[in-house]
């Protein structure tokens, strides 16, 4: 089932397995439901049309550059028609999140309310608090969120009813802008995103690919914001991942410029992507040295240390050592947090160096001070994820700007990268093939340059790896023992080891393990014990591991002589799933290439069989993707299950969508399905 509440969820972030208790209340609707108009011939045979969507926001802002705060109320409206019956799956259920944690202190519902006209006339205005809530049970697709969301069952619908739907959020988290188009999974006859804040807020935006220049107009101090479009063909896949914004949809960028919040003014008037990456460094990358003594004492511990891996003594250490030798420490040691306390911005450099703890600008600050006490030539970068199409250099915006990393350069002259997370040239997988803009820091006056990185890393299929071995000893009682051995490699682990490293860095691996395995496993008494990272390399092909045990009590019940496993509970490949794959009119992009092997060992306390191995045993190879799930009977009481997952190529052309996807419905059909273990004799 598609879920059609969440078209603001891109803008909440954040993860947390705390509940806290949500409250809404209903809608003041302003007048009566209005009736849908006539559908144009174009859009006749449509399983649904929408009649009108409608996204507005308006924010207050309190505070002084940067510590500002944000109040910020979004409002989403829907008005659909349906036409056929395939259609209204998507509609039967009313899905709330219950936005918990930390995020429930920044966000929170306060209105949801939908109002029906059936196909006769009759309006049924509903109370949502009032609508049944599903029991929902291990075959119902929503059962693994029921704890992070409410249900509710819609009254059953019937072609030629309309919906109206609203919903009110309040956040508090600061807008930083975004890309923007209006398209939906179906037809939509009249769309708009409306955007109204204060007159000391400046609003920078840009239009592409024919997207409509915004109505502005002026509502006393506010200024208000207005993008439209009309009668817009259905693309369900234009906010999927996958999806490059390049040539094929009009949509537009915004960012809130908060520069008037400024206790001073700027030096010089930014104009240009020098200018910007100038000022940023200006506001976040401002060197401090409170104890010199510490400072020097941490740097000259660090590279006496350090040296010994080359061989060398500290003196005699190249620029090149010297950085890996950072870099190490930063990557393994130093714990990257969100937020500091109030008397650590103060601090300097050697606090966060001996606490082995910074907030993302010190980590930056970090780097930078060494690459200028170390006459290290080096330049501040700003990349542009590649799913955002190339940057626009008229358009000087922080809102293009994906990620900040440094570029330095050896004695001979050799050019390397280093983001805060990564380690010596190892990039994210959405800057590789991109072209990246720098700065000298040193010289405010320098001229803006570019690198461009290549994307064989993306191909990189021998080493973009991910292999998970698992081994279950099964107790009769049901009571399992699961030790796990992960292995990643290339751009697999950039992407897959932050949760660990961070959870080693703050002294709380098992713990974090523990927290995350047991919202997996609801309702099930866990342990993890012996967690350990044993590899971790900053040079490629980064390899990293981690093993760990995890006991968990009464994980299965032996029920008429049989084990019942559910297989989305024991696989958990990365899917690079194609939406629309039947009918899609983009491309699709993949993240990168490689291969995804899960290799599961049941170890029961008795002979068993699988009984419905001939039903899951798929093997499914094409141009573009893979997937195998193999069963093996390697004892009485042993079975392995393998199954790999590989993703071939980059592009995927629209017209060959499908072609992948029926890879990915092959793992989808194994994923849902209840694996079953009859007992012998």
């Amino acid at each position: 089932m598609k879920n059609r509440f969440y078209l603001l969820l891109a803008l909440f972030g954040l993860f947390s397995i705390q509940v806290q208790a949500q409250s809404f209340s209903e809608y003041n609707w302003e007048g009566d439901m209005p009736k849908a108009p006539e559908i144009p011939a174009k859009f006749k045979d449509a399983a649904a049309v929408i009649i009108k969507s409608e996204t507005f926001s308006q924010s207050a802002f309190t505070g002084s550059f940067p510590q500002i705060d944000q109040l910020a109320t979004y409002k989403t409206y829907t008005h659909i028609k349906f036409q056929k019956e395939e259609s209204l799956e998507d509609y039967k259920r009313l899905i709330i999140p219950r936005f918990k944690g930390r995020i429930g202190d920044f966000v929170q519902v306060k209105y949801v309310d939908v109002r029906i006209r059936k196909k006769d006339g009759s309006i049924l205005d509903l109370k949502v608090r009032d609508l049944k809530q599903p029991e929902l049970t291990e075959d119902d697709e929503a059962y693994e969120n029921r704890d992070d969301n409410y249900f509710y069952e819609l009254p059953t619908l019937e072609p030629g009813d309309e919906m109206e739907q609203i919903t009110v959020i309040e956040s508090k988290f600061p807008d930083q802008g975004r890309i923007v188009n209006l398209y939906a999974d179906y037809p939509v006859l009249d769309a708009s995103y409306v955007i109204s804040i204060s007159n000391t807020v400046k609003l920078i935006g840009s239009v592409y690919n024919g997207m409509p220049q915004p109505v502005i107009s002026d509502r006393g101090d506010m200024k208000v914001y207005k993008w439209n479009m009309k009668n817009l063909r259905a693309v369900p896949e234009a906010n999927a991942s996958g999806t490059i914004f390049t040539k094929d949809l009009e949509y537009f960028v915004y960012e809130l410029n908060l520069d008037n919040f400024r206790s001073e003014q700027l030096a010089f008037a930014v104009k240009n992507f020098s200018d910007l990456i100038y000022q940023f460094a200006a506001d976040f990358i401002d060197v401090r040295v409170r104890s010199k003594k510490k400072y020097n004492e941490f740097y000259e511990g660090l590279f006496a240390a350090g040296a010994k891996t080359f061989g060398k003594e500290a003196a005699a250490l190249s620029k090149l050592e010297k950085t890996f030798i950072l870099n190490e420490f930063m990557c393994k040691e130093m714990a990257q947090i969100g937020r500091l306390e109030d008397f650590e911005r103060s601090e300097g450099i050697e606090y966060f160096l001996l606490k082995k703890k910074a907030d993302f600008s010190n980590i930056l600050c970090i780097y930078r001070d060494f690459f200028e006490k170390n006459a290290i030539q080096y330049y501040l970068a700003v990349g542009k994820s590649r799913f955002d199409g190339d940057f626009d250099e008229n358009y000087v915006s922080s809102t293009q700007i994906a990620a900040y990393m440094f570029v330095f350069k050896d004695e001979e002259g050799n050019t390397y990268t280093i983001t805060p997370s990564g380690g010596l040239n190892e990039l994210p997988a959405n800057l590789q093939g991109t072209r990246c803009l720098m700065k000298d820091l040193t010289d405010r006056k320098s001229a803006l340059q570019a690198i461009t990185f290549g994307d064989d890393a993306l191909k990189d299929e021998a080493n973009n790896k991910r292999m998970r071995r698992v081994q279950v000893k099964i107790e009769a009682t049901g009571d399992t023992e699961i030790k796990t051995d992960i292995s990643l490699t290339g751009l697999y682990s950039l992407e897959g080891r932050s949760f660990f490293v961070n959870a080693e860095k703050e002294d709380s691996l098992s713990h974090r393990l523990e927290r995350s395995l047991k919202n997996r496993y609801k309702d099930k008494e866990l342990k993890v014990n012996g967690a350990e990272i044993k590899e971790f390399d900053i040079l490629p092909p980064n390899p990293f591991r981690i093993n760990y045990v995890t006991n968990i009590a009464k994980m299965l019940e032996l029920k008429d002589d049989k084990f019942t496993l559910k297989g989305d509970a024991w696989l958990g490949h990365s899917i690079r799933w194609v939406s629309n794959a039947d009918k899609r009119t983009l491309d699709h992009h993949n993240a990168f290439v490689g291969s995804d092997v899960e290799e599961i060992m049941l170890v029961f306390p008795f002979a068993v069989e699988m009984e419905n191995v001939e039903a899951l045993t798929q093997t499914i190879d094409n141009e573009y993707a893979s997937y195998k799930f193999d069963v093996k009977q390697l004892k009485d009481n042993v079975i392995r299950i393998q199954s790999r997952y590989t993703i071939k190529q980059l592009t995927v052309t629209a017209d060959k969508g499908a072609i992948q996807q029926e890879v990915n419905k092959a793992w989808e059909k194994v994923k849902d399905a209840k694996w079953v273990f009859k007992k012998k004799g």
